[in-house]
């Protein structure tokens, strides 16, 4: 891990929903092709491709450079009546957290939770957003939480869904709602947009922050919650129990990995992509030149759920106030993939003889229609004194990487 001598911006901090409407299952590469399941995992697996947008996305000068954020953001959508809906306040907010957090048994976390409440998001232009910085000595150089932004907003307005009926109504991104939850959609006609801006530091404090504010709001307003980054839409239990941990031992809680038809490998190969990697900071990740194979996919959507562990603690915002830059070689260890899941979920299985880690390389691709709205996907490749040479087999180096945390033959094509 390098710091670098200037602010580095990977993602703007205004773009904050990606809308899809194209059908789940459908793969917008090769023609609606199926996408393949991946077999069940902790934390979300499957989601829907966002929508291409019409801004480009911001690129590094060098592929191989990889930056993460010296400041990002995360947005939920609460769900609610239209009938009763109304924007908070700022006082009402606080009002609304202090009951959820008593002072008494959470005083440090409720101090900083009115903190970031209280403290307006900084208008900026995306277009400006790569040179952006602090004047020395302000509190924003290095302070984690950065503003709240909260916004009503219709969930349909002048022909166009702010988030389409697709998705609201796809049984795997709504899979963790109750039948009662699943019922009272046809009522929610308005979203609140809470969306906190923040940098990934102290575990990512600000995104925990928000997400304990959301499940208090949305207990008020008796609201569903929609993840505009992985698409899926839960309830109050589902969004707690799902909860970034200060630990950070559910990093799988938090993203998706989503499989597409790979025309770079073509028929017969499927990638897999990350989604929700924004929201600490970080490049979203693609494994590509994967067979399709139940077990294999498993262990390769094990190594991106460790590889995505290993970012998330290597991009911490360093207080110097310049940018971190990850070293061209990662090493992700067999306790990357297990810290990843949460104590109740996936456990990898017992192996004695099974590689103990796996070195791998990051390089940024050309964007594509189903990326993440305006932010990087870097490839993961193997180390650049193999994948630099001329004669570099990706599809046998992924299907070594993926198979290295199982016990040989239970993940072979």
């Amino acid at each position: 891990m390098r710091i670098i001598p200037r602010p580095w911006v990977l993602v703007p901090l205004v773009p904050w929903l990606a809308a899809c409407h194209r059908p789940l299952g459908s793969d917008p590469t090769n023609d609606g092709e199926p996408m393949l399941p991946v077999a069940a995992a902790a934390g979300p697996s499957v989601a829907a491709a966002p929508k291409p947008a019409d801004v480009a996305e911001p690129s590094l000068s060098d592929p191989h450079r990889v930056v993460f954020a010296d400041r990002t953001s995360q947005g939920y959508l609460l769900l609610v009546d239209t009938a009763t809906a109304t924007t908070p306040t700022r006082e009402q907010l606080k009002a609304i957290a202090t009951r959820a957090m008593p002072a008494a048994t959470r005083a440090v976390e409720l101090k900083l939770l009115l903190q970031l409440i209280d403290t307006e998001p900084l208008a900026v232009d995306p277009k400006l957003a790569d040179s952006l910085s602090y004047a020395p000595g302000t509190p924003r150089e290095t302070t984690d939480l950065l503003g709240l932004l909260v916004e009503l907003l219709p969930l349909r307005e002048g022909g166009a869904d702010l988030v389409s009926t697709e998705l609201l109504t796809d049984p795997i991104l709504t899979r963790e709602l109750t039948l009662a939850e699943r019922a009272s959609l046809a009522g929610k006609r308005t979203a609140l947009l809470l969306r906190a801006d923040y940098r990934n530091r102290y575990s990512v404090r600000g995104l925990r922050l928000l997400q304990e504010l959301v499940i208090a709001v949305a207990r008020e307003y008796h609201a569903l919650i929609h993840d505009p980054d992985t698409n899926e839409t839960m309830g109050i239990d589902a969004f707690t129990r799902r909860g970034l941990r200060p630990s950070m031992t559910n990093i799988a809680d938090q993203i998706a990995v989503v499989p597409f038809s790979d025309p770079r490998h073509g028929a017969g190969f499927v990638r897999l992509s990350t989604r929700g990697m924004r929201r600490f900071g970080s490049v979203d990740l693609e494994l590509d030149g994967l067979p399709r194979d139940g077990a294999l996919l498993q262990a390769a959507t094990d190594l991106l759920y460790g590889l995505s562990y290993k970012l998330v603690r290597l991009g911490e915002f360093d207080v110097s106030g310049y940018a971190v830059e990850l070293d061209e070689l990662v090493t992700v260890t067999r306790d990357d993939v297990a810290s990843a899941y949460p104590d109740e979920g996936r456990s990898l299985p017992a192996c004695e003889a099974c590689e103990q880690s796996v070195d791998v390389h990051l390089v940024e691709r050309p964007r594509q229609d189903h990326d993440p709205r305006e932010h990087v996907v870097a490839r993961v490749v193997a180390p650049r004194l193999e994948s630099d040479a001329s004669d570099y087999d990706h599809r046998a180096w992924a299907r070594k990487a993926a198979s290295a945390f199982v016990p040989n033959g239970q993940a072979n094509p």
